[in-house]
């Protein structure tokens, strides 16, 4: 009997791949129509982001963000153009835009909106309040909760990743607070990401209400395939719903092993990551080694 697939959309990058710039030729000559719409539709020369030195741009976390959603939307226009099949689809944190849009929930263009919009959003929260995100790996649940408690400031689980990858979020003191602990405390490695908002935290809350009405402005549809979110696999059905959850996911913590286990108790056999890397073909390797799981990027064939 065949199993099912998920075609698995992830999170924001924090760096542009090795390899999607320097295959693609150059300049403005990127080989996907979406880049052109992109471009128009983000309102900045985004193909040649793929060629410039990422460091000294405030706008980083922003592009990166749309740079996430349109490598997830052409592998995945890929795929479905040569014939791929999926039974579910399912996201990890921002990978919920591109998700959307892959469901049939709203359209390609509204979902690069919706993304653009709400990385501004987010990039104002940030220069507002400064934080950030910090990857661990190596310690068990209880002593992440732990390392939570001890720092003297604001630091939350903000990534349940596996039994021992999990991300932490605060401000950014605490952050580095809780970088610091982890290694003293046995973590294989804790390192700071390229985040400047504490995502996934309750320090978020405060920006709920100005998502809730931006979101308001667009056209949601049900999804045409069973859309699975990062909260333990809560199917995401009705459009009211989904702007509930574009409101409310940026301070709840994503709980992607929950997600994993939950599609594996309905069938689901293969695991397809759309986009460029294989962040979450890892992770989900992890929570289970006997699963088929890959990552089909910009570049791959079926």
């Amino acid at each position: 009997m065949q199993g099912g697939v998920a075609l698995c959309f992830p999170g924001q990058l924090n760096k542009i791949p090795e390899g999607v710039a320097g295959s693609s030729g150059g300049g403005n000559h990127l080989p996907h129509p979406f880049f052109e719409k992109a471009w128009e539709k983000a309102g900045f020369d985004f193909s040649s982001f793929f060629f410039q030195q990422e460091e000294e741009d405030r706008h980083l976390n922003l592009k990166l963000q749309v740079a996430s959603f349109l490598l997830s939307m052409v592998s995945f226009d890929r795929y479905r153009r040569k014939g791929g099949r999926w039974d579910f689809i399912t996201e990890h944190s921002m990978g919920i835009y591109a998700a959307l849009v892959a469901a049939e929930a709203v359209t390609f263009e509204d979902g690069l909106k919706i993304t653009k919009g709400i990385g501004l959003i987010l990039e104002q929260a940030g220069e507002k309040n400064p934080g950030g995100l910090a990857a661990v790996i190596g310690l068990e649940s209880e002593e992440i909760k732990r390392i939570c408690s001890d720092v003297n400031g604001d630091l939350y689980v903000a990534n349940v990743n596996g039994s021992r990858q999990f991300v932490l979020s605060g401000d950014a003191a605490s952050v580095e607070r809780g970088i610091e602990l982890s290694l003293k405390r046995g973590a294989v490695s804790a390192q700071r990401l390229t985040f400047f908002t504490p995502l996934h935290s309750p320090l978020l809350e405060p920006i709920t209400e100005d998502v809730r009405k931006f979101i308001m402005g667009f056209d949601i549809r049900p999804p045409q395939t069973p859309l699975v979110s990062h909260w333990s696999g809560k199917h995401l059905s009705e459009p009211d719903e989904i702007r509930e959850f574009l409101a409310e996911q940026l301070h709840r913590p994503v709980d992607w092993e929950g997600c994993v286990q939950y599609l594996l108790s309905q069938g689901v056999t293969c695991f397809i990551e759309m986009n460029s890397h294989d962040a979450l073909t890892k992770l989900i390797r992890w929570i289970d080694r006997d699963v088929r799981a890959f990552s089909y990027g910009v570049h791959d064939v079926v």
